[in-house]
Parts: structure tokens; C-alpha cells; sequence
């Protein structure tokens, strides 16, 4: 399968890039998404393999702009196969007794956008039997202390994407889930690297991992398959893709 329409929110982090190259060089087309990193994204675009590719910035966590994001998609494009959702905001690490209205708005902020982009876009992926992935995280079921900001958006984001699989199934649409432990990534682009928090969970998880960490490449290759024919059968699954550590 290829020549396929791939709406990949998140683009210009180190996931998403190497999401979009792995999409780009089994022929599809990317509409490469960025929230403030314009520069990255059309830099990006310009790297990736192939014709017909797409810069889109948005903040997905406003309406209006993923709103008006997705309708220029449309006008390109006609209509779009799949949506990629590998985007997320930073969100403070902090106690449930210390979180803030800005750590909460935080929490939730990916949350929103995860909505609005899979609402914006279903009535096209109806269109073209597509599917949504959307890359959760190993926060929303394996808890700790200090993180349950960030769990708790990631866990909404989870469900609303299952629960999307439900309604839309009928339709042809599948959604699924992708959850992410620690992924091998450059040390500038690793939490646990620069947030204590974050490296005090990874010390636990080297405990229960039985594999290596995954590179980026190898979750770019996961999301391929998740959007491809051989992955028809499968929607509203939550696929762990983290060294063999249970989550």
C-alpha cells in the first residue's frame, strides 16, 4: 500500500521525524504538522522522499485552528487516509496536592488537540476507511508519583481513541493506540536525560525491561504497520511497544 495521505501531527519532534521519513520513503504523502516550529517543519518537509507533501501549523489544542488546518488539508488533498497523532505538550512534573491551574491546563492541553484533530478529521477518514494512531505513553497505566498530570492526559487521549474504534468501526475507520515506554532518542530530546523525575521512572523501568530500549526507527516502523492493509483486523488496541517492560 502506498500513495497513502497521512495527516502526522507532532512532526517536528524526534519521533515524529523519523515518522515522517519512514512514511515518506514507503510512499506516502505527509502533511507534516508543527504547533510553533514552522522552520522545522518546512525544513522536514523539504528532506522527505517523494512529491506532494504538506506544512501545516496549528495549535490542535484551539479549535479554530485545527479547524482551519484540516480544511486546508482538504483543499490539497481531497481527503486524508490517516492521522498520526505523535504530538505533545510539556507538562510539569507535580504532585497531585502541588498542581496549579497552569500544570492542570498542561495535563489536558494534548488531550484537547488529540479531540479536535479526530474530530476534524473523521468525516474524511469515513470517506477513505481510514485509521487514526494516536502514541500514548507508558504514564497512563504505569503510575508515579510526581507524573500524574502527564498520565492523566495521556489516559483521556487512550480512551477517547478506543472509544473512537467503537463508533466509527462500522464506518471502516479504525483507531488504535501506540504506548510508548523510554524510546533510545538523542540525549537533548530524552526526559529522562534532564528531568529527575522522568529518571528516577526510568530507573524502575531498567528493572523490568528485557529487551533494549526502541529507537525512534523502530516506532516509525510500528506506526507504518498500524496504518497498513496487514493491520485491517485491528482497532481500538493499545499496542506496548517497550522493551518487553509490563506496563
Amino acid at each position: 500500500m502506498t500513495g497513502r495521505r497521512v495527516v502526522l501531527a507532532g512532526a517536528t519532534g524526534a519521533l515524529g521525524h523519523a515518522i515522517a521519513h519512514d512514511l515518506a520513503e514507503s510512499g506516502h504523502r505527509v502533511a507534516v504538522h508543527a504547533h510553533r516550529r514552522a522552520d522545522a517543519a518546512r525544513a522536514l518537509a523539504g528532506e522527505l522522499r517523494g512529491t506532494g507533501h504538506l506544512v501545516v501549523q496549528a495549535d490542535f489544542a484551539d479549535a479554530a485552528q485545527t479547524d482551519a488546518a484540516v480544511d486546508a488539508i482538504l483543499r490539497a488533498w481531497g481527503d486524508v487516509d490517516h492521522v498520526v497523532n505523535a504530538a505533545w505538550p510539556a507538562v510539569p512534573a507535580a504532585t497531585v496536592a502541588d498542581t496549579d491551574d497552569a500544570a492542570l491546563e498542561a495535563g489536558m492541553r494534548g488531550y484537547r488537540a488529540h479531540a479536535h484533530l479526530c474530530r476534524a478529521t473523521v468525516p474524511s477518514l469515513r470517506r477513505t476507511r481510514g485509521s487514526v494512531v494516536f502514541l500514548g505513553g507508558a504514564l497512563s497505566t504505569r503510575l508515579h508519583p510526581g507524573l500524574g498530570q502527564f498520565g492523566a492526559g495521556k489516559a483521556a487521549a487512550s480512551a477517547l481513541t478506543h472509544v473512537l474504534a467503537l463508533e466509527e468501526g462500522p464506518a471502516g475507520v479504525r483507531a488504535n493506540v501506540l504506548s510508548l515506554g523510554r524510546v533510545a532518542v538523542d540525549p537533548g530530546d530524552d526526559l529522562a536525560e534532564s528531568d529527575p523525575v522522568f529518571a528516577a521512572l526510568d530507573r524502575i523501568g531498567e528493572l523490568r525491561r528485557v529487551l533494549p530500549l526502541p529507537t525512534a526507527r523502530e516506532v516509525a516502523a510500528t506506526v507504518r504497520w498500524l496504518i497498513a492493509d496487514e493491520s485491517s483486523a485491528l482497532t481500538g488496541q493499545t499496542i506496548t511497544l517497550a522493551g518487553g517492560e509490563r506496563v
